[in-house]
């Protein structure tokens, strides 16, 4: 299964430790930077690229990252009880 060229806007509040993650389907998830390159690395992205990101939104409070060919993450972080839908 080809999965569809994922499309994230990262934000950085001014003066925030954190990176929020916007994806296209309306999810939002809010990272640590450590956090955040382990998100974009389970799903393929080009590292060299992401830092440039994360640098310009560091900066400048905003980037885009597009994965052309992202990998579905592993479910290695599921609780036991989280239903698979």
């Amino acid at each position: 299964m080809t999965l569809e060229p994922l499309h994230v806007v990262i934000t950085r509040e001014p003066f925030g430790d954190f990176f929020a993650l916007h994806e296209d389907n309306g999810h939002t998830e809010e990272l640590e930077p450590e956090e955040c390159r382990a998100w974009f690395k389970e799903r393929g992205a080009n590292m060299d690229k992401l830092e440039q990101a994360l640098d310009q939104c560091w900066n400048f409070q905003r980037a885009e990252v597009v994965i052309k060919n992202p990998k579905e993450p592993s479910n290695l972080n599921r609780l036991p009880h989280t239903p698979n839908v």
